[in-house]
């Protein structure tokens, strides 16, 4: 099985996504129409004066609205005899009362009711929050995570990762695991944990890729993050993880919507080489900061296909870049040991290779790849890497 297939054709059901709605109230004759409204949370609503002298003024002061709002561009919430519009929308529950200033006291007043749930402060249905997240306190692991937005459905998107870390026991050694499911316009998302064993360093050998757990995301912002995780694999481990991003932010914005464009950050992603089966890697590209780092996901060479978990190996990369780049050459490649899983351990982070990469284009990457030292040692050749899923929107070279 091949590293595409860490996408398994899922059987889903989506719950349709509620839409905004606007709602009219009819202002004339010195009443509004309807007097009491109720909508839901993200609704607005419109106010048209049909005739007379008014404005429609809440009485917390939220809104006073007449030819515009004040507070919003030039609107003048003053009343006016005008034909007027003005919309108001309303992002929390709650109750509004309100009048019109100079009718008020005969009558005319109305209440607006909202329903639902406040939206989520932050939406993890936005590829702005790819990239590599490390907890400082635990070294030489993290995951290196790529998203694609409404990858099934309007605001039903995918977030892919792969989690580079280690065995519980320091002479367990490397470990390797991905992550894959649904996110949408909320600030968590729970997923599965897979294992994929089988396969031998950069060769055709089967893989087999098994659910061995489940993950909770939850975004505080676009640079903090926790990771809960709970195995089913008989070890029993759980516990959460507080993440950190490792490079700067470039595109991730609390409510999903990209900032200008975010240049070469769109070649990072999840690369793998469709002659090379169950791995890969996934890269973090910040051309602003000067970096690009990456996590490879791969086994010992010639290792067994009954190895198990002891085969998995994995390494990370990392070189200076510019804006614009397109050809990286003296890439290093790093082998960290001595860790032990989501603990603090001392461990050793040692250059054993170099690499160069040429992106050809937003779907094609050639790497050459040296080994000098490490159980790699003396190993070379080229993968020609190709992205596992859609181009980000944006992209271009």
């Amino acid at each position: 099985m091949r590293m595409r297939t860490a996408f398994p054709i899922l059987c889903l059901l989506f719950a349709g996504l509620a839409q905004a709605e606007n709602h009219t109230v009819t202002v004339s004759s010195n009443r509004f129409s309807p007097a009491q409204l109720t909508i839901n949370v993200g609704d607005t609503v419109t106010f048209t004066n049909a005739g007379g002298f008014h404005n429609a003024s809440a009485d917390d002061g939220s809104f006073r609205c007449a030819q515009g709002c004040d507070g919003v561009g030039n609107g003048n919430g003053n009343p006016s005899n005008n034909t007027w519009s003005a919309t108001v929308s309303f992002d929390a529950p709650g109750v509004h009362p309100y009048r019109c200033e100079v009718h008020g006291d005969m009558g005319m007043t109305g209440t607006i009711t909202v329903e639902g749930a406040a939206p989520p402060a932050f939406t993890m249905n936005q590829h702005g929050i790819a990239g590599s997240w490390a907890n400082a306190a635990t070294e030489s692991q993290g995951v290196v995570m790529d998203v694609f937005p409404d990858f099934y459905a309007a605001g039903t998107g995918l977030l892919f990762g792969g989690w580079f870390t280690f065995d519980t026991t320091a002479a367990g050694g490397l470990r390797w695991y991905t992550v894959q499911g649904q996110v949408g316009n909320d600030d968590s998302a729970t997923m599965a944990v897979y294992q994929t064993l089988g396969g031998s360093f950069d060769s055709a050998q089967a893989t087999t890729t098994h659910p061995v757990g489940e993950v909770t995301f939850h975004f505080d912002d676009c640079d903090h993050a926790s990771l809960d995780y709970s195995f089913t694999d008989g070890s029993g481990r759980h516990g959460t993880i507080p993440l950190t991003r490792l490079l700067g932010n470039l595109a991730c914005t609390p409510t999903g919507s990209t900032p200008g464009n975010p240049g070469n950050y769109l070649l990072g992603g999840t690369w793998y080489d469709p002659a090379s089966s169950g791995q890969g890697l996934v890269f973090d590209v910040n051309a602003t900061q000067g970096v690009l780092f990456a996590a490879w996901y791969t086994y010992l060479p010639n290792a067994a296909a009954d190895a198990g978990a002891p085969a998995q190996s994995w390494y990370t990369l990392q070189a200076a870049v510019s804006p614009g780049f397109t050809h990286v050459e003296d890439v290093g490649i790093y082998e960290s040991t001595g860790g032990l899983f989501d603990q603090h351990a001392d461990t050793t982070t040692t250059r054993v290779g170099t690499a160069s990469l040429v992106f050809n284009s937003c779907t094609s990457l050639t790497m050459d790849y040296t080994f000098t030292a490490g159980p790699h040692a003396g190993l070379s050749g080229t993968l020609d890497l190709a992205r596992l899923a859609p181009v980000p929107a944006g992209c271009t070279l």
